[in-house]
């Protein structure tokens, strides 16, 4: 498609504006277009940033659409993947009439295993509690009925049961599954590989890079391009990017097995019944011996000493179990396969105790969302190491609203092997002089002292009239903020964690006044589109954690590639994610706010010049009469 063609599609008469009513015609959008239908045209990778407010989901996807090249779209969340797939593509195939295949594809936890499901069943009643119990009734009644088998329908759905109803690239049987046919992952994969268009989510995108012998790789390379939406997210994940390297989950699997064989009268076996009690107790012990060395690098003498000696214990432990199983191989295949797949694990625990011995790897021990825990190690993050990682037969477009460090994209190039000279920038059409306003708190407290936060919201009490989205840096300042509201604040108040993210959004949205409390998954990736936010608050700078094992990692490589780790990726890191976090507050030209950030380093550090010029130009005032002036808020 010519460039006539494309802004004729975008302009105040075109196509958009005749199919969508609410569409209005932006030349920063059309130029973003642009670049896009050129990169997809290119042999090579493509950097393009288009900043917040240009339509960027639209301006990609129709280029894309009026295309002859299959093209795979990474986005940051599994929200905003389903966004992409079911709005905004709907929208863009809607105005071009196009009858391009299109498909969603998400990892394997997020698809119902009809076997494991099938499995369930056959378990006696007792090993699972009444409430699970009711909701493996409705999940049976859902699968019934659902198209898609994506566990995403589900309103509810416990962290418990999913391991019981989704399987691991293990666990997974493939073709020689009795449900093969039935299966809603290979089902999406076969979607997935007649379309043209592929959404998909970073996580499974980084499963590509980082398991080469997966089967995903065919799916994924068989596309033209790969256009990497919230390409700054992507590249984070990647630079820290971490392994699985052993966990206790597959113990509770084990014991669910001994449990079922038991359950048939003809074969109980009161050894197995013990040890199916055995190995669900002792997974618990193993996990809570570990939690106070959450997120500690494995290095530390104290923390080495404790893992090592409970490495021993599990091995002498799992070393009785082998003996058992093997003098039972003749009861069936259920048992030789739990034999077989407990010496594959007795191998990677070997494995794992020679790497902390020897330091060969950064490992740690990490407890996730879900409340699942296990061993973790950093991937090499060297820049060369990325570049190479990255390299695949098709060309990518990284593409976000935050790519460059005050004007340079010096930061992102050296991670892609890219010359930053040939990055496109491309302008909003937002008037930050005059849409913000920055107001100046006169606390000095630093951010780490007890009664920082307090002491910022005391300062902040002027402006309460404003409708303000508060954004930390950590769930402890957050948990701080919540309380002192909570005693100060009579107005309604959304704190991240007690209901599902986009329905806390969604409800402050309803609202004319209040405050929305939210941590790191706020800063990017949610949509706060007619949000109304009139008052941004950021706590804190968002620096990296000083100690955290991954970050130990990335200094040793830019220690022996010669980079200053501050200045050259601390600082540029900490810088790209202030400008995210700015971004929440003005979406579209008629948007007006205050802009807040109470730690005093952004005023008064050696370093703060550059991550004020990081941000666009607007005026600052130290009068929250003033502040309330430029809103026309004075109550």
């Amino acid at each position: 498609m010519s460039d006539h063609q494309l802004k004729a599609l975008f302009s105040p008469v075109g196509l958009m504006s005749q199919t969508l009513p609410s569409f209005r015609s932006r030349a920063g959008q059309i130029e973003f277009a642009q670049a896009i239908e050129a990169s997809l045209q290119q042999s090579g990778d493509s950097v393009i940033e288009a900043e917040t407010g240009i339509g960027k989901s639209l301006g990609y996807l129709m280029p894309v659409l009026l295309s002859n090249k299959r093209v795979l779209i990474s986005t940051y969340t599994k929200l905003l993947q389903d966004q992409i797939f079911y709005e905004d593509l709907s929208i863009a195939r809607t105005v071009l009439a196009s009858a391009k295949k299109v498909a969603v594809l998400k990892g394997r936890r997020n698809y119902l295993c009809p076997f494991k499901f099938g499995q369930l069943f056959e378990s006696p009643t007792k090993e699972l509690s009444a409430d699970a119990l009711v909701a493996v009734s409705a999940i049976k009644a859902w699968s019934t009925r659902t198209h898609t088998g994506d566990l995403s329908e589900l309103e509810v759905l416990s962290a418990d049961l999913t391991p019981l109803i989704t399987a691991t690239a293990e666990e997974c049987q493939k073709r020689l599954c009795p449900n093969f046919d039935q299966c809603p992952l290979y089902n999406a994969r076969k979607a997935a590989d007649l379309a043209d268009v592929v959404i998909v989510n970073h996580q499974l995108l980084m499963s590509r890079y980082e398991n080469p012998s997966d089967d995903l790789v065919d799916v994924i390379d068989k596309m033209d391009v790969q256009l990497i939406d919230e390409a700054d997210q992507f590249l984070r994940l990647l630079r820290e990017s971490k392994q699985f390297a052993f966990s206790f989950n597959w113990m509770r699997e084990l014991a669910i097995t001994l449990g079922r064989i038991n359950a048939d009268p003809q074969q109980y076996d009161a050894v197995l019944g013990d040890w199916a009690v055995l190995l669900g107790r002792e997974k618990v012990r193993f996990e809570r011996a570990y939690e106070a060395i959450v997120g500690r690098a494995f290095s530390e003498p104290v923390v080495k000493a404790r893992v090592l000696g409970q490495i021993d214990e599990l091995e002498l432990l799992l070393a009785r179990l082998t003996r058992v199983l093997e003098s039972r191989l003749n009861h069936g295949k259920i048992l030789r396969d739990a034999h077989q797949d407990l010496a594959w694990r007795m191998d990677q625990l070997l494995a794992l105790a020679a790497d902390v011995e020897e330091d060969a790897q950064s490992y740690w021990w990490e407890e996730d969302a879900r409340g699942g825990a296990a061993f973790r190690s950093v991937v090499a993050a060297t820049d060369e190491a990325m570049a190479d990682v990255l390299t695949t037969p098709a060309p990518k477009i990284f593409v976000s609203a935050t790519l460059s460090v005050n004007g340079s994209f010096a930061f992102i190039s050296r991670q892609i092997g890219y010359d930053a000279r040939k990055a496109i920038k491309v302008a909003n059409a937002f008037s930050y002089s005059k849409q913000v306003m920055g107001f100046q708190t006169s606390q000095q407290l630093a951010p780490d002292h007890p009664a920082f936060i307090p002491a910022l919201l005391e300062d902040l009490k002027a402006l309460r009239p404003l409708k303000t989205l508060m954004l930390f840096t950590s769930h402890r300042a957050l948990a701080s903020a919540a309380s002192y509201l909570a005693t100060s604040y009579p107005g309604e108040i959304f704190i991240q964690g007690e209901r599902p993210r986009q329905r806390l959004v969604q409800d402050f949205k309803k609202v004319t006044h209040g405050f929305l409390l939210g941590t790191s998954s706020f800063w990017q990736g949610v949509d706060f589109n007619g949000a109304g936010v009139e008052c941004l608050v950021i706590d804190k700078l968002p620096f990296l954690t000083p100690d955290d094992p991954r970050l130990i990692a990335r200094r040793k490589a830019c220690q022996s590639a010669g980079l200053d780790f501050f200045s050259d990726y601390i600082l540029p890191d900490c810088a790209l994610k202030l400008r995210q976090g700015f971004g929440r507050l003005i979406r579209k030209e008629c948007d007006q706010g205050i802009f807040i950030i109470g730690d005093p380093r952004f005023w008064n550090a050696s370093y703060s010049g550059l991550l004020q010029a990081s941000l666009p130009e607007f005026r600052w005032t130290q009068s929250a009469s003033d502040a309330l002036d430029f809103m026309d808020k004075r109550r």
